[in-house]
C-alpha cells in the first residue's frame, strides 16, 4: 500500500469514527423526542426560559455527548428549530453517503486546451462551490467555438459560444436553415 492510501485510510478512518460520535447522541436524542411528543412540545415552547429548556434537553441524553452534538442541539433548541432533528439527521446521513460515494466527476469542455493557471483558477473556483472531492476530466471539442461546457455530477454548466449563440438566434426569431 502506497503512502497515498494509507493517509487516505487513516483520513477516512477518523472521518467515520467523527460521523459516529456526532451522529450517535443526535440519534438517541430524536428517538427520545418521537418517543416523548410532550417533551418536544415543553423544548419549543417559546413562553420557558431557554436554560429552563436546555436543562430539560439534557436530561435526554445518556452517556457522553460530544460538544460539537450538543451544541448543534442546542442551538436547535435556541431557535425553536428542534422539530428539525430528524431532517438534519437525514442530511448528515446524505453527506456522509456522497463522501463515501467517491469524488464526483467533472468533466470540462473546451474549444482550446486550458493552460495549467486556468485549470487551476476552474478547479479552484469549482472546489470552493462543490467541495474538494471532485475528479476532473478535461476534453477540447472546437465545435463548442469558444468558453466552456462544465458538467459536474448531474449539473450542467454550458458557457459555450455556441450555446450563446444559439440563445441568441431564438431570442430574435432567427430560422436556421440547413445547406
Amino acid at each position: 500500500m502506497n503512502t497515498g492510501d494509507r493517509a487516505h485510510s487513516y483520513a477516512t478512518a477518523l472521518f467515520e469514527a467523527a460521523f459516529e460520535r456526532l451522529i450517535q447522541p443526535l440519534e438517541a436524542t430524536a428517538q427520545v423526542l418521537a418517543n416523548q411528543p410532550a417533551l418536544l412540545e415543553r423544548l419549543v415552547a417559546g413562553d420557558t426560559e431557554f436554560e429552563t429548556r436546555k436543562k430539560a434537553l439534557d436530561a435526554t441524553f445518556t452517556g457522553e455527548v460530544d460538544p460539537l452534538a450538543r451544541n448543534l442541539l442546542y442551538s436547535l433548541l435556541q431557535r425553536g428549530d428542534l422539530p428539525l432533528l430528524g431532517e438534519v439527521i437525514s442530511a448528515l446521513h446524505g453527506r456522509m453517503s456522497q463522501a463515501e460515494a467517491g469524488p464526483t466527476p467533472v468533466e470540462v469542455v473546451t474549444a482550446t486546451p486550458l493552460a495549467d493557471d486556468q485549470r487551476s483558477a476552474l478547479e479552484a473556483k469549482l472546489s470552493a462551490q462543490y467541495g474538494g472531492n471532485l475528479a476532473y476530466t478535461y476534453r477540447v471539442d472546437p465545435a463548442i467555438l469558444g468558453g466552456m461546457i462544465v458538467r459536474v455530477g448531474d449539473k450542467l454548466i454550458d458557457g459555450s459560444v455556441a450555446a450563446r449563440l444559439a440563445a441568441m438566434k431564438q431570442s430574435l426569431g432567427v430560422a436556421t436553415t440547413e445547406r
